[in-house]
Formats: C-alpha cells, structure tokens, sequence
C-alpha cells in the first residue's frame, strides 16, 4: 500500500536485512488438518545461527528459499534429457536430497482445531454461526 501512496516510486533508503538479524528462525512447511490426528505440521525449522553456520552472512529464510532452487537447478543441470516438467512432475526425493542438508526437518501432530480454543469476544456478530459439530468446516475459519 506505501508504494501505491508513492505513486509506486520505490523507497530510495531500502536495504536487505542480513547481519543484522541476530535471533529468531524461519519456519516453512505445512499445516494439514482435519483428520484422525486433528492437525499434523510437518516441514523445515531454521534458526538463524544453525543458517549461518551453513551459510555465512545469510538469514534462515535466505538459505531455506535458496536451497530449493540451488536443488532444483541441480537436479536439472544433472538431468538434461528430462524436458520441461512442471513441479508436480518433479521427482521429490531427489530433489530432495540436493537441498536436506540446508533444512532441519520436523512433524508432529497438534491438538488444535478451530473451535476448541477459541475466545470469540463478538461471537454471533454479522449474523456469523460455527459449527460445532464439525470443527473443520470453513464457516469455522476467520478469514
């Protein structure tokens, strides 16, 4: 929205944030929800100091997001032959195993569900109904 307000002149003090950033970590994975488990959360945990110890001067999101690429680039400069493929056709493991090394893997399941925790302090506002018996219906996300 500020770069609209500018009339899309871009900021001239911008800087990309590297060294300065000395503690957190990127989180990027999946959540799935609604079966047997209530919610499973797998993916990739990176904190900054573990990111930098791969990568000197790099953010966790920088080597996680430049990970993939560098592994998909990798396996095509080693599969010359393949052709254009979309990412669905892309054999997974082995792209995989160009980019693991750059990523600390995690899953496990979660007790959360839309319901259960929620403090709704304007419940039935806008005419807005749950349901309750069945937590993983869209009407019971905000959006």
């Amino acid at each position: 929205m500020q770069q609209e307000q500018n009339q899309w002149d871009i900021t001239s003090n911008q800087r990309i944030m590297n060294d300065e950033i000395i503690e957190g970590e990127d989180r990027l994975g999946v959540l799935l929800m609604g079966h047997q488990y209530k919610c499973w959360w797998t993916g990739s945990l990176l904190d900054i100091h573990s990111a930098r110890k791969l990568i000197p001067g790099q953010s966790a999101t920088t080597v996680q997001v430049g990970s993939a690429v560098y592994a998909a680039v990798a396996w095509a400069m080693h599969n010359p032959n393949r052709g254009y493929l979309v990412p669905d056709d892309l054999p997974w493991r082995e792209i995989l195993a160009y980019a693991d090394k750059y990523w600390n893997f995690v899953s496990f399941q979660s007790d959360w569900d839309p319901i259960s925790t929620r403090n709704d302090l304007f419940k039935g506002y806008n005419g807005r109904n749950y349901d309750l018996e069945d937590p993983w219906q869209f009407t019971n996300f905000l959006a």
